[in-house]
């Protein structure tokens, strides 16, 4: 056979080998490589015996072979596996994977509390856990176990008619009068705060107290005009409703030391904050 023959055949083998092994395949792709393998095998196998009938199938064959073991398979890459199978009703990201935003364990979607906050207890609608159905979280709550309709206050503690939210000895007035010192005045400040969290959620009895010194019809009405003093300064300097405050005058019948001695006495002119009804 001519040389140009052998040559061409020659050629057209290595540039069938040669873009088997240098390109990325799919199966069907290594077919067609295994069989343009066969064929350049049975070209280059008859150029070059002089088209002997055996030495064409033992080309075929090889080239077949040679074709196929370099012509790689290429597989479809692998959509990453999602964490958790999505429920019906969930948000799916592009791979359809449900997604958790809030990191909650319950998923966007399905979650009805979205931005709970971590480290947060929820329930299988993803919201914070309220165990004693006091209205205050499990997260937030300072008195966990609240007895079922009971009034709780910011930090879900009882608030029982009758307990004392705040109480103040240190609420003076000038003297014999209903007039706020500057120092009774900061320490009013310092339970605002206190006062309005209650204030929210019941009526706040303001019960004023003064020892036993002067006649006791008199400091029956002192304490009254004291009780109403601090009423005003609470609502014009501390914001609070003044509709949710009550003014008593409790004179010098409810002493909580003695009236022997001046730190007594001292003890006994307060100011009470008392749940009311």
């Amino acid at each position: 056979m001519k040389i140009s023959v052998k040559l061409t055949a020659a050629v057209l083998a290595l540039g069938v080998l040669s873009g088997c092994a240098t390109t990325d395949h799919t199966v069907s792709d290594r077919l067609v490589c295994a069989t343009a393998g066969a064929i350049a095998g049975g070209l280059v196998a008859g150029a070059m015996n002089e088209a002997e009938s055996d030495d064409v199938g033992i080309g075929i064959a090889a080239g077949a072979a040679v074709a196929t073991l370099l012509c790689p398979v290429s597989h479809a890459p692998e959509a990453p596996a999602c964490t958790m199978e999505a429920p019906e009703g969930a948000l799916l990201d592009a791979n359809g994977c449900a997604f958790d935003t809030d990191g909650d364990g319950v998923v966007d979607g399905i979650d009805q509390c979205p931005g709970t906050p971590a480290g947060v207890s929820v329930d299988a609608l993803g919201c914070p856990l309220d165990s004693d159905g006091d209205g205050v979280i499990d997260a937030n709550d300072e008195c966990p176990g609240t007895p079922a309709g009971a009034t709780v206050d910011s930090k879900g503690c009882e608030l029982v008619v009758g307990d004392t939210i705040v109480s103040l000895t240190s609420v003076n007035f000038e003297t014999n009068s209903a007039v706020l010192t500057a120092h009774a005045k900061g320490q009013l400040d310092n339970a605002i705060n206190a006062l309005a969290d209650a204030a929210n959620v019941v009526n706040v009895s303001v019960e004023g107290h003064t020892d036993s010194r002067g006649a006791a019809a008199y400091n029956q009405t002192l304490s009254l005009h004291r009780a109403e003093s601090v009423i005003h300064y609470l609502v014009n300097h501390g914001g609070l409703d003044a509709s949710k405050f009550i003014a008593v005058g409790m004179g010098e019948g409810s002493p909580v030391a003695t009236n022997d001695t001046a730190e007594g006495r001292a003890m006994n002119r307060r100011v009470d904050f008392v749940v009311s009804q």
